[in-house]
């Protein structure tokens, strides 16, 4: 196995969050409305938001939610949560963005040293660090899989609490059952990221562990799963004994009466359209890393769900007719389609690496065509 490496100062998160200059593309409103560019920076259901989703939305709105103040219990979103995955009520707690989730979490607990593996989203490292906490970064660089805890301590590192994901983003991997085991018997508290495992090949949720272990926190999100990153809606999933830890610290009041109202309503009707996500999933998160593959200079990391994490690299003797992973991101943008570029992520060195979301088959063609142009060239 690679070596693991680690840093523990608030402020190199900081930096790391600072050297970022790639991030997901938010535009006015005003500019919104006249670009047409096929957005890949994202990992939204490539489905598209559901119709019932939609049909709650206007509901919600000539229904005047806008108008209540929010539910800080979120009585009708816990209960609709409780009947999906057949548990208590008291197993959950609702709010809005996953980064605020795991804020919210870390906050409860005494300051102490938290692992968190990389490459991972550099909003873990903040929202850890503002809590008070020191950040352990847990890499290996060469493989981009979950160390296991046991190596970790075998090099020397150490740390209390960690912060994984499954899938993990950008990397695309899943979290084997075994290694989140071996991290919740070594450290005191465990935050899983699920925000994508419906968006995964035949992902398994860790949620069956919380009973047995009750420094588990999972948490889930809508705003992927159902293609609306405009409403974030999120929510933690544990034994009712560590929800309620939580809560004594938890500012409940973000989540809207809207987003509430919205998101009981997606999860009573969405069995459906998760199931026929699942089976484009199946088929087209193969296919589109294949062909990304056969595209000269582009090599792919193994992928199980729905972005495909890449690299460009204009090696002799193949004299290909962009020169780097930056020009290769800047033509594709002027050709109308955005990828994410991922340097400054920490556990990331180098800038040639890159993140493409899989979207429908129609879109991916097209991205697909533009690229194998651009790097090819006319000749």
């Amino acid at each position: 196995m690679s070596a693991l490496f680690g840093f523990n100062a608030r402020s190199s998160v900081r930096d790391a969050m600072a050297a970022q200059p790639e991030k997901p593309l938010s535009l006015p409103y005003e500019l919104r409305t006249e670009m047409n560019w096929l957005d890949f920076s994202g990992t939204a259901n490539p489905l598209g938001t559901p119709k019932s989703f939609i049909r709650a939305m206007h509901t919600g709105l000539v229904d005047g939610e806008l108008s209540y103040m929010p539910d800080r219990s979120a009585h009708t979103f816990r209960a609709a949560l409780a009947r999906k995955f057949g548990i208590a009520p008291e197993s959950f707690l609702c709010g809005t963005s996953v980064s605020d989730m795991v804020r919210s979490v870390a906050q409860t607990y005494r300051p102490c040293s938290v692992g968190i593996v990389s490459p991972a989203a550099a909003e873990f490292m903040l929202a850890v660090a503002n809590a008070g906490h020191d950040v352990v970064e847990l890499s290996t660089p060469h493989a981009f899989v979950v160390p296991d805890v046991h190596a970790a301590h075998d090099i020397g590192l150490r740390f209390d609490a960690a912060v994984l994901a499954n899938p993990t983003y950008p990397t695309s991997r899943l979290l084997p059952k075994q290694t989140l085991v071996n991290y919740l018997e070594a450290c005191s508290w465990v935050v899983v990221d699920e925000s994508l495992i419906e968006l995964t090949l035949g992902g398994e949720s860790m949620i069956p562990l919380i009973d047995r272990y009750r420094n588990l926190i999972i948490v889930r999100s809508l705003s992927s799963a159902f293609a609306m990153p405009g409403i974030p809606i999120s929510y933690c999933i544990a034994h009712p004994d560590t929800i309620m830890q939580i809560e004594q610290f938890f500012d409940n009041s973000g989540l809207s009466m809207f987003a509430e109202v919205v998101g009981a309503h997606v999860y009573t009707e969405s069995a459906d359209y998760l199931e026929k996500t699942r089976e484009f999933l199946d088929t087209e998160i193969p296919w589109m890393q294949c062909m990304l593959n056969l595209i000269p200079g582009i090599q792919i990391f193994p992928a199980e769900a729905n972005f495909v994490m890449c690299s460009f690299d204009n090696a002799a003797p193949m004299d290909l007719a962009v020169a780097n992973t930056s020009e290769l991101v800047l033509r594709l943008q002027l050709a109308g389609f955005l990828v994410r570029k991922l340097e400054g992520m920490p556990g990331i060195t180098g800038g040639k690496y890159f993140c493409v979301g899989v979207r429908s088959r129609e879109d991916n063609e097209k991205l697909l065509s533009a690229l194998r142009e651009i790097i090819i060239g006319r000749r």
